[in-house]
């Protein structure tokens, strides 16, 4: 092979890795029906205006399961926001935050876990929301369909 077809070569899986990577990026929220009487969403890579503004737009109060970097820029631009959010569920949660957000939420390491504590909450007419932005967002994406698939059946 010459120094000119791995170029080409080369060249073709940057394009293709770069056009998945921003195909990733450019989600929108997904309707995933009822579990316990949620209406259960999710939102991969949400820009923080927008889900700022959809949560505000919910007839009902949120349990917003995510990683901290999903809750500091949509908190800081709209502190109004809380009012809404009934619990926040943050998931691997080792990033240095800011204290003053969120007085009831939960820490927990796995989706799973998540689901443990979401399945107490009594508050309905509630939406479940999952977001993420993490570089893991994929992983965590499987782990939250996964769940959803196995607790929808029983």
């Amino acid at each position: 092979m010459s120094e000119k077809e791995i170029a080409q070569i080369e060249n073709s899986i940057i394009k293709a890795r770069r056009e998945g990577l921003l195909k990733a990026t450019d989600s929108s929220m997904q309707s995933h029906g009822k579990l316990w009487g949620l209406d259960v969403f999710s939102w991969i890579n949400p820009k923080p205006a927008v889900l700022a503004a959809t949560m505000e737009s919910f007839p009902f109060p949120v349990i917003w399961m995510s990683s901290i970097a999903e809750k500091e820029p949509v908190l800081l631009s709209n502190p109004g926001l809380m009012a809404k959010i009934h619990c926040a569920v943050e998931i691997n949660t080792n990033e240095d935050e800011d204290e003053r957000f969120l007085n009831n939420r939960s820490k927990v390491n796995s989706v799973s876990e998540a689901f443990n504590v979401i399945q107490q909450i009594k508050i309905k007419p509630s939406i479940l929301l999952f977001t993420y932005a993490n570089s893991d967002w994929e992983y965590q994406k499987n782990r939250f369909i996964d769940y959803l698939s196995l607790a929808q059946v029983k």
